[in-house]
C-alpha cells in the first residue's frame, strides 16, 4: 500500500529533475535554427560584396534580400565594424560575418538593410584604397 505512493513521488522527482534541461535543449535547438533562417541574408550580402569587390572600381551588383520583420543588417563603420557584416534581430546582435576572404573595406558611413529590399553595393577608389559600400536600394514588392 505505501509501494504505489512511493513510486509516484519518485517518478514526479524526476520529472522534476529533468525538466530545466529539457526546456534548455529545447530553447538551444530553437536559437541554432533560427540563426540558420536568418544567416542566408548575412551569406547573399557577403557573396555580392566580394564580388562587387573582386571586379574593381566602378562595379555594381544587386541583391535582393528580404529579411524578417524584426532583422536588420548593418554594414560598415570605424575599425573593426568596417570588415564586418552585423545581424540584428529585435535590436540584439546575433551575427557578426567578418569579411576575411580578401582585404574588403566597407564605407564608414554605416548602412542599415531592413525588409524586403534589392540592394545595390558599388566599388569605388578612396584614398587609393578599393571601398564597397551600398549605392542604392529599392523596396521589392510584397507577392500577393
Amino acid at each position: 500500500m505505501i509501494g504505489m505512493p512511493l513510486k509516484l513521488m519518485v517518478s514526479f522527482l524526476l520529472i522534476g529533475l529533468m525538466l530545466p534541461t529539457i526546456v534548455c535543449m529545447v530553447s538551444t535547438v530553437e536559437e541554432q535554427s533560427s540563426e540558420v533562417d536568418t544567416g542566408t541574408g548575412c551569406s547573399a550580402v557577403e557573396d555580392c560584396i566580394y564580388r562587387v569587390f573582386r571586379s574593381g572600381s566602378g562595379s555594381m551588383e544587386t541583391v535582393h534580400l528580404d529579411l524578417g520583420p524584426k532583422e536588420t543588417i548593418v554594414l560598415g563603420g570605424t575599425g573593426a565594424d568596417a570588415h564586418s557584416i552585423r545581424l540584428y534581430v529585435n535590436e540584439e546582435l546575433r551575427k557578426t560575418v567578418y569579411l576575411d576572404r580578401a582585404p574588403v573595406l566597407l564605407e564608414e558611413r554605416v548602412s542599415e538593410i531592413v525588409g524586403s529590399v534589392d540592394v545595390t553595393f558599388g566599388c569605388t577608389m578612396q584614398d587609393r584604397r578599393l571601398v564597397v559600400g551600398v549605392v542604392g536600394r529599392s523596396s521589392s514588392p510584397c507577392p500577393v
